[in-house]
């Protein structure tokens, strides 16, 4: 097999080890003897002692046939055919029965691929432990991925010299000639290192120092214009290139009756961007004093930041039966990195500066919790906790003067829409849970419970919403080798008056407000009701079931419905209904052949309700009923899975098999009275894997793998399939397609142990 060159560091390096390995076990005496033998005779085989090997390294070549990057959008088998098969670990502890506790290890594995990672540790048991790990994941996102801009991963994108403008994308007429592909994912480089120290018999310390480089290209969506038929729209590879730095370290104190434990962690992000900005496409569609459909468009991106949090945690001993924990951590999130400017469009005029753009911005966090958790009688537990959580934010409220997507001068009058207060939004949360047990008879035990959560949010359409839960459970093991319980919850969410506008009357000026008609000032239809925050009722039962029918035979059943009813919920989400259920069986036939399989599956449901209108000037009042709509989605998967794990031949041969078969089908009906029901088209998702392998004992301490994959995708997705650039008039977009594949992977390797 011919393996990539790009992998040649890797080979190099897993093959010296190999060799390494070979001559320790040579100087070992792992090799066979001129008197050893493989064939047995009689009861001779039971006084051979067995060999137990503590480390390994496999090595070997991998080919797979598929350039798919949902195939490896996390492991990165859609780049090249061939691979490096490299995985090991390689320990070395001091014997038990000696005096000393020394221990190291260095493990590494898929180092022939993306996704590959290295561990190693070094300490004496009891006394001191340092480690290291290198972690790499690659993510691939788009599926044929098109753009015209060139200058693709910096900060600002450009059309070809050739380029020829339009009001539409129809009308770029070298758009086609100008496309070229582009890889849209990320790669994450993770580097850990720390270390742990005893620094007596009750006390020790502990710290973690972690580095995390990430980069690449994600898709964002840009618009250019304002007002009428001007809003244009691009989707643009916008470059990801950051590193996040962060510290944990503590102090532990670990007695018989009390333990505590202080800890304090930073976080340091840098984002190596610092804005993104892309020339216009388009030309210009409706007369503009500022011809802003001929000059640039630009974003921000995430800001330099840093957060600090410092908690203590503890927990004491009452008595033999009675136990009390808690925590308490503060947090300090702060961003003081200086804002972009109002537009990137130089054309355009700015005559009020930005306000506070030097100005430090902080939040805060608070976390507060109890635990407490006796048995004051025989077979009776109670566990009972209270949470307190909190996040502040401080910060000014401001006027901030917009200049709307780069393509107007900028209106300073206080009663323009455009000038828009930033709201500092904060959130504090009380829960409290007490739950009982009680065993009864022999092997049964039920349990009742209650949970009260309440929120209090600043700026949000609710105050305040309080729900509460009580649940009942059934534990028995009514039968031998028959273990089961059954739940029911119950739980009541109950918000305050929903304010619609909310935050648009927190967010607009009074002067713009006195402007708008009462009936008038709102951005979402005042009946609609977020469902996060909308009054809910949720019944909920879930169980499982296990059942030895045989000691080669067991089999389980578990499963979960959840129906949930938005009562006041006019416009939005107003009822969902969940269910998921898996069977499993697992039968040995006998000591060489064990068999196993399963059935899933899962079914969601949801319904929402709308209202049309054209804009906020359209009277609502009287509502006109043949305007109400109504959708129905409904989510259906099947999962079935087999496999067989069979000793052909005992401590020869072995082999394994896997069999998996998904079909996901997502389904969506529409109603409106006066309308012909014309629902939207099914998405269905097929998925069938086959897993096999075999082990081939070469030597007592080296066996062969050989290993085949197969994966076929299939998704026929209307918003994806035949989706190019220039589909949409009004969106320049970057493509897409259904990530359909069939992916067959052929890996061959020796594995190691010594």
């Amino acid at each position: 097999m011919k393996l990539i060159n790009c992998n040649a560091a890797t080979a190099i390096f897993l093959a010296s080890l190999f060799c390494v390995s070979v001559a320790r076990a040579e100087e070992d005496d792992f090799m066979l003897d001129d008197d050893d033998s493989f064939m047995l005779e009689g009861d001779e085989a039971e006084d051979i002692e067995e060999h137990s090997y503590s480390s390994y390294i496999e090595f070997g070549g991998l080919y797979s046939s598929s350039d798919s990057a949902k195939f490896g959008e996390y492991t990165g088998l859609d780049q090249q055919p061939g691979f490096v098969i490299g995985n090991f670990n390689i320990q070395q502890r001091a014997a038990y029965d000696s005096e000393g506790t020394e221990f190291w290890q260095i493990t590494g594995t898929d180092l022939g691929l993306d996704s590959r990672s290295v561990q190693a540790e070094y300490g004496k048991q009891g006394h001191f432990r340092l480690f290291f790990e290198y972690d790499q994941l690659p993510h691939n996102q788009l599926v044929n991925a098109r753009t015209p801009f060139n200058g693709v991963g910096t900060e600002h994108l450009q059309l070809p010299d050739t380029w020829v403008s339009g009001a539409t994308t129809a009308e770029m007429t070298l758009l086609n000639d100008s496309l070229h592909h582009v890889a849209i994912g990320t790669e994450r480089r993770k580097y850990n290192g720390g270390f742990s120290l005893a620094l007596s018999k009750t006390w020790n310390v502990k710290m973690l120092i972690q580095h995390e480089d990430k980069d690449g290209l994600t898709a964002t969506g840009g618009v250019m214009g304002v007002s009428g038929f001007n809003p244009l729209a691009i989707v643009a590879p916008k470059p990801i290139d950051q590193e996040t730095n962060e510290v944990d370290m503590s102090l532990a104190y670990n007695g018989d009756a009390a333990q505590v434990e202080l800890r304090y962690h930073l976080s340091l992000f840098d984002n190596h961007i610092d804005s993104f900005s892309w020339q216009n496409p388009y030309q210009l569609r409706l007369p503009s004093a500022a011809g802003y459909l001929d000059s640039v468009g630009g974003l921000s991106v995430d800001p330099d930041n840093q957060s600090h949090k410092i908690s203590l945690s503890g927990a004491y001993r009452l008595a033999a039966t009675t136990r009390l924990s808690g925590n308490f951590s503060y947090g300090l999130m702060r961003q003081d990195n200086q804002r972009i400017n109002y537009t990137i469009n130089p054309s355009l005029a700015v005559d009020a500066p930005l306000t506070g753009q030097n100005t430090q911005l902080d939040a805060e966090t608070w976390h507060a919790g109890l635990v407490f958790t006796a048995a004051p009688i025989k077979n009776v537990s109670i566990r009972s906790s209270y949470v307190y959580d909190q996040r502040h934010n401080s910060n000014a409220i401001n006027d901030y003067a917009v200049l709307r997507n780069d393509s107007e001068n900028q209106i300073t009058q206080l009663n323009s829409q455009t000038i828009r207060a930033n709201l500092p939004y904060g959130r504090t949360q009380h829960k409290f849970k007490l739950a009982s047990d009680y065993r009864f008879l022999p092997k049964n035990k039920i349990t009742i419970g209650y949970i009260y959560e309440g929120n209090e949010r600043d700026y949000a359409e609710v105050e305040r919403t309080d729900e509460h839960t009580a649940h009942i459970k059934l534990a028995s093991n009514p039968l031998r080798g028959v273990s089961s319980w059954l739940k029911y919850e119950y739980s009541a969410r109950n918000a305050t008056d929903y304010q619609g506008d909310a935050t648009y009357l927190a967010s607009h000026t009074e002067q713009y407000l006195a402007t708008v008609p009462e009936s008038l000032r709102f951005e979402n239809d005042p009946l609609i009701r977020q469902y996060n925050l909308a009054d809910r009722q949720r019944n909920k039962v879930s169980f499982a079931l296990t059942w030895m029918v045989l000691e080669s035979l067991s089999v389980g059943l578990n499963g979960r419905y959840t129906q949930d009813d938005y009562l006041h919920s006019e416009l939005g989400l107003t009822d969902s209904e969940n269910f998921n259920g898996t069977v499993d069986i697992n039968y040995s036939l006998n000591a060489e052949l064990n068999l196993h399989g399963f059935y899933s599956y899962e079914y969601l449901q949801n319904q929402q309700t709308g209202y049309e209108r054209v804009s906020n000037l359209e009277t609502l009042v009287p509502r006109d009923p043949d305007k109400f709509w109504r959708v129905d989605s409904v989510d259906k998967v099947h999962t079935v899975g087999a496999g067989l794990e069979w000793q052909v031949i005992k401590n020869v041969l072995d082999l394994q098999l896997d069999y998996t078969f998904s079909d996901a089908l997502t389904s969506t009906g529409t109603e409106q009275q006066n309308v012909a029901d014309t629902p939207l088209p099914d998405l269905t998702t097929v998925l069938h894997s086959i897993n096999v392998s075999a082990n081939y004992q070469l030597l007592e301490n080296m066996r062969l793998q050989l290993s085949y994959r197969f994966e076929s995708w299939q998704t026929d997705d209307f918003a994806l399939d035949n989706i190019v650039p220039d589909s949409i008039n009004e969106v320049l977009s970057l493509g897409n397609s259904s990530p359909d594949y069939d992916a067959h992977v052929v890996g061959v390797s020796a594995f190691y142990e010594f």
